[in-house]
């Protein structure tokens, strides 16, 4: 994998899809943008003030749902070996993650990819280090923090260049390898409620991510 894109689109995008609705890269001000171009905002929804930032790595809501469903966002980040060091910082992706909890999304989520490649005594201390940040350095994390190791995907001899198909299968026996059915209770047991959920604003940009992608009750 190259990058954190190329995880989700590759790995984590085919194995939600099965359950759940998945927006990925949610650019919320072009979506606020195009509503407002539409005429479809109410004239709160216009004037609210919020940087429209970050982009949401991924939005998710069940496909099966009764009444108002649950949405979740989720930031991710993919560590990889970038000229003999890991990539990106430990620290990147936590404040992305709060401020995910303005959109008014019901569960916000941190997600670490880890490459095969980099050293298992990096692995643990990275997460060791974020699951304190997420769950002891505050009384109250409404942030779920979820970590996996990559598996490995196999490269096909230097001097042969792997076909489409070579490349699709090789994505197969990962999605297989990261277990489908335990990755997806992994992300949904025991989920933390936005604190914040019930605020004016909050209530305002949850409106109009759930206009942009037609999100409705039953």
């Amino acid at each position: 994998m190259e990058s954190e894109d190329d995880a989700i689109t590759k790995l984590l995008k085919p194995i939600l899809k099965e359950k759940y609705f998945i927006k990925t890269s949610v650019r919320v001000d072009r979506l606020y943008s195009k509503l407002k171009t539409e005429g479809a905002l109410s004239s709160e929804e216009i004037n609210i003030k919020h940087p429209f930032h970050p982009d949401i790595d991924v939005l998710l809501w069940a496909k099966e749902y009764s009444g108002e469903p649950a949405i979740m966002a989720a930031e991710v980040k993919y560590f990889r070996l970038k000229e003999g060091a890991v990539y990106p910082n430990i620290y990147e992706g936590l404040g992305e993650a709060l401020m995910l909890l303005t959109y008014g999304v019901d569960y916000v989520s941190l997600w670490h990819l880890f490459d095969p490649e980099i050293p298992s005594e990096t692995v643990s201390r990275y997460r060791d280090l974020t699951q304190s940040l997420v769950t002891e350095a505050y009384t109250y994390s409404p942030i779920d923090y979820q970590s996996w190791l990559l598996p490995e995907i196999p490269k096909a001899p230097s001097e042969q260049k792997p076909t489409p198909k070579d490349i699709q299968e090789a994505i197969n026996r990962a999605i297989e390898a990261m277990q489908p059915a335990i990755f997806i209770l992994s992300i949904t047991q025991n989920l933390k409620p936005n604190p914040i959920r019930n605020r004016w604003d909050t209530k305002i940009m949850r409106s109009i991510i759930k206009k942009g992608f037609r999100i409705v009750s039953k």
